[in-house]
C-alpha cells in the first residue's frame, strides 16, 4: 500500500481515532479512544477521556500537510493507517495527550512502539 497526501479540508474527524477521507473510514493505527456514544463494555481497556474531548483533540492537532500511510484493514473494514499532520503522528499525539489508550495488539508491526516511546511510558 502507498502514502496518500490529502489537504485537511478534504476530511472529517469521527471521533478520536476515525477520519473520514473522500467517504472511506480510516482508523488511526493502535490506539483507543473512548467512543462517542461513551460506553466502554465489560472486559475492554477505555480510556478515561472525554469521548467528545477526544474528537476535538484530534480535530486540533490536524495540520497541513497530511500524510496518509495505509498499514492494514479491520474487522470492519475500515483502512487502518498512520497519519502524520504537520509532521507529527496523530496516535502518538493521541496518546501523549492523554485522549486514547495504546492496544499492543492494534499496533501492526509495533510501528507506535517505536515511534511513540515518549507517550507509551506513561
Amino acid at each position: 500500500m502507498m502514502a496518500a497526501l490529502f489537504w485537511a479540508s478534504a476530511l472529517t474527524v469521527m471521533d478520536g481515532s476515525t477520519l473520514r477521507v473522500n467517504g472511506e473510514h480510516i482508523r488511526l493505527l493502535g490506539i483507543e479512544t473512548p467512543d462517542l456514544k461513551a460506553r466502554c463494555r465489560k472486559g475492554r481497556l477505555c480510556g478515561s477521556a472525554d469521548p467528545r474531548r477526544s474528537k476535538e483533540s484530534l480535530k486540533r492537532s490536524l495540520r497541513d500537510p497530511i500524510t496518509i500511510v495505509p498499514v492494514a484493514r479491520d474487522a470492519s473494514g475500515r483502512t487502518v493507517a498512520i497519519i502524520y499532520a504537520g509532521g507529527l503522528n496523530m496516535s502518538c499525539e493521541q496518546l501523549r495527550k492523554g485522549m486514547a489508550v495504546y492496544k499492543p495488539a492494534w499496533d501492526s508491526g509495533r510501528r507506535l512502539a517505536r515511534e511513540c516511546r515518549f507517550a507509551l511510558r506513561r
